[in-house]
């Protein structure tokens, strides 16, 4: 399949709403008269058995609804901070059945693809509709709630999308952000195709990540703003992880991405400072929540062959508070709003800002012979420069993260000890007292790996 530069362009705002506040959603009096009955929509999604239209980036479906059928044909696009402007070819039929001849001839598919297409999997959900005049736009605002299914599994779906008809994609976000702070709703790049394909094919991604090295060593620099976009990207794909496998390691990672947004905004004078504080109070946030599993992620990241089966048990000992507290980071929904402010602000910034600039003055403001043993601000820091050294595949990276997480071993020692004391299991008390004895060796080792990072940043 081949598609032009000629394509009409869907432009969307996509969030994930939680499935407990899809009532209160559906009742709000703030938004705009309902738009008639909610449609019941059932969606087939087809592809070759070799998936060669997810290989050119493309999803075709066949949606029913109260009112008939609709074929549609959407590409990949681009995606910042849940907003979505992709190319859309959608055409009223007269039954379930594809009609090939309907789309231009700037959408290219060969007959040898038409008769591989096949029925893959299905996404059916009830959809809410309110036309919201707002600013200087015209924005149809839906709620989607259903099932995501295939002939073996299935998965929820509950998402709420912002499309533009008409005005200015500015007011997607400023709307984004008035609902934000009334609902958990935070930015989603992932499209309902996309999450068809994960079901079947879980190692199937429409992410396709930049290869910033390759990018740096053949363009000698490139743009911040794209390294920040796509690092919106990454949070908002954990934390839609986080969500769907409530993984407490993968809110690990969501931390520290988020430290690591925090820090870069902090360098950058041209980022308001409403923003900058935001995020720096959403770094803490995450990790004031993290905190009582703080000795469950000191023992899972240390290198030591039998911590991390104690760390898997202790976990368990700690699961009813963390999800309370993930419950109520949800509520507060912090995240979804920075991610918003953050995706309005980079859609607006017209500048390119260097990325060899903004690393070299980042790079010469720290002050790394006054490193001591890790506090928030120092961590946050690290946290960091071992995302852009991980983007870049400096091998410093190896380096800073193994001291990162020594950082983290050594700073549980109290917590560890605590933790000991209240423990009714002889044998876990004991496998844990024999790590605390390892730490005293720890310490001395993080004073080697802190002079072996120096010498890797010179």
């Amino acid at each position: 399949m081949k598609v032009k530069s000629s394509m009409p362009n869907e432009v969307e705002l996509k969030l994930t709403l939680p499935s407990f506040a899809v009532q209160d959603f559906v009742q709000d009096s703030q938004l705009s008269e309902h738009q008639g009955e909610p449609l019941e929509l059932d969606n087939q999604y087809f592809d070759t058995s070799d998936l060669l239209l997810n290989q050119s980036h493309a999803a075709l479906r066949v949606r029913k609804s109260q009112h008939g059928y609709v074929q549609t044909l959407k590409n990949k696009g681009t995606a910042l901070a849940g907003l979505h402007v992709r190319g859309e070819w959608e055409y009223p039929i007269p039954s379930a059945n594809i009609d090939w001849s309907l789309f231009p001839d700037d959408v290219q598919i060969n007959k040898d693809m038409q008769k591989a297409i096949e029925p893959l999997f299905k996404t059916d959900f009830t959809r809410h509709v309110w036309n919201v005049a707002f600013g200087e736009s015209q924005i149809e605002l839906v709620m989607d709630q259903g099932t995501i299914s295939t002939s073996k599994s299935n998965s929820p779906l509950c998402e709420i999308e912002l499309e533009l008809k008409s005005g200015d994609a500015s007011d997607l976000f400023t709307l984004a952000l008035q609902l934000s702070k009334r609902y958990p709703l935070v930015p989603c790049d992932i499209s309902k195709a996309e999450r068809g394909y994960n079901l079947m094919y879980p190692a199937i991604s429409f992410f396709t990540p930049t290869d910033f090295a390759l990018q740096m060593q053949n363009e000698k620099d490139f743009s911040l703003n794209v390294f920040l976009q796509e690092t919106l990207q990454r949070i908002s794909r954990r934390w839609d992880n986080v969500g769907s496998t409530e993984n407490w390691w993968s809110l690990l990672v969501l931390s520290r991405q988020v430290q690591a947004m925090a820090w870069m905004l902090n360098q950058l004078p041209m980022v308001p400072e409403t923003i900058q504080n935001g995020w720096q109070a959403l770094s803490l946030e995450l990790v004031s929540l993290l905190e009582p599993a703080s000795l469950v992620i000191a023992l899972h990241v240390d290198d030591h062959s039998n911590s991390r089966g104690l760390s898997q048990r202790l976990m368990k000992m700690q699961d009813g508070e963390m999800t309370e507290r993930l419950k109520t980071f949800i509520d507060n929904n912090k995240l979804g709003q920075n991610m918003l402010e953050l995706g309005q602000f980079l859609y607006g910034y017209s500048q390119t800002v260097s990325f060899n600039e903004y690393l070299a003055s980042s790079l010469h403001n720290l002050e790394v012979s006054q490193w001591q043993q890790s506090n928030d601000t120092q961590m946050q820091m690290l946290q960091g420069m071992a995302y852009l050294f991980k983007r870049l595949d400096k091998k410093a990276y190896q380096t800073l993260n193994r001291f990162i997480n020594q950082c983290l071993v050594v700073a549980a020692m109290t917590k560890a000890e605590k933790t000991m004391a209240s423990m009714q299991d002889e044998g876990s008390r004991a496998k844990l007292a024999s790590w605390v004895r390892r730490l005293t060796v720890e310490t001395r080792s993080l004073h080697d790996l802190r002079a072996s990072l120096l010498n890797a940043l010179k």
